[in-house]
């Protein structure tokens, strides 16, 4: 139909804005607000705690009933700040997330920061966050790498939807992802990788990502992941892959900026 047609072309058109245009927006009004009240409900929990402290010291006398509604109240002011603390890091979750993905230019880059982050985006998919076994492995004295954070950003992104799509696939199966480094490179491991996921399969996945020329057309399934593997070899990341009867591990090797020796 000629209206379903016009829908679909306006609906387009508004998703095409979202990215750029709408969310910065959407989070900037969200976040005055939020900061408001983030201030305020650890100013009131200070100047609260302060007031029953001295009302406690002048009127040591004071019933039980009146001590008791002093407590709860000092606990349901620590109940609203730690909610509120805890909302503006989700909000620092999904601000982050559009904001790496905006951001073009080379730079110095922290890999377990950036999955950390990313672990963290994918709780708002309710199925990771509750249905999924995880195994994360965080090395949290990484050097940094050189790359592009929005290339990093969603490449990242799409081993972890990738692996999703195996773990959700599998019965018993765990969600595992792991940083490591040592005095050359950092490497970056993420299991399970299915098979069918794998463009040209474990064998021929290499010589398909050394085509720099011709882009292979690899299944719909499988281009995700090939994209994101495309992706990182900007950050010259060279790949291992283990692979059983079932399923993969990926291991990524990307070359670490070492800290001048100071003479």
């Amino acid at each position: 139909m000629k209206e379903t047609d016009d829908y679909a072309y306006l609906k387009d058109a508004f998703v095409a804005t979202f990215l750029d245009e709408l969310l910065p927006g959407i989070f900037h009004n969200f976040a005055n607000p939020l900061n408001g009240i983030m201030g305020r409900s650890q100013l009131t929990r200070r100047r609260l705690a302060d007031f029953v402290e001295r009302l406690r010291k002048r009127y040591p006398e004071m019933d039980a009933d009146l001590n008791d509604g002093c407590k709860k109240l000092l606990s349901d002011m620590d109940a609203i700040a730690e909610e509120s603390e805890s909302f503006f890091d989700l909000f620092n979750l999904s601000t982050g997330k559009f904001y790496a993905i905006g951001v073009h230019d080379p730079d110095m880059l922290n890999l377990s920061g950036l999955v950390e982050a990313e672990i963290g985006f994918a709780d708002f998919y309710l199925d990771f966050k509750h249905g999924i076994k995880k195994d994360v492995r965080i090395d949290r004295d990484m050097p940094d790498i050189s790359g592009i954070t929005s290339f990093c950003s969603m490449a990242i992104w799409a081993l972890i939807r990738t692996s999703m799509k195996t773990v959700a696939g599998g019965r018993d199966a765990t969600f595992m992802i792991a940083t490591d480094h040592d005095e050359q490179w950092v490497s970056l491991g993420i299991a399970p990788i299915g098979g069918n996921l794998l463009p040209g399969g474990p064998e021929g996945l290499p010589d398909i990502l050394s085509e720099r020329d011709v882009l292979p057309a690899p299944s719909t399934e499988q281009r995700e992941l090939f994209h994101a593997l495309r992706l990182l070899q900007e950050a010259h990341a060279g790949l291992e892959i283990a692979y059983d009867a079932k399923s993969a591990t990926l291991t990524l090797r990307i070359p670490c900026m070492r800290k001048s020796k100071e003479g």
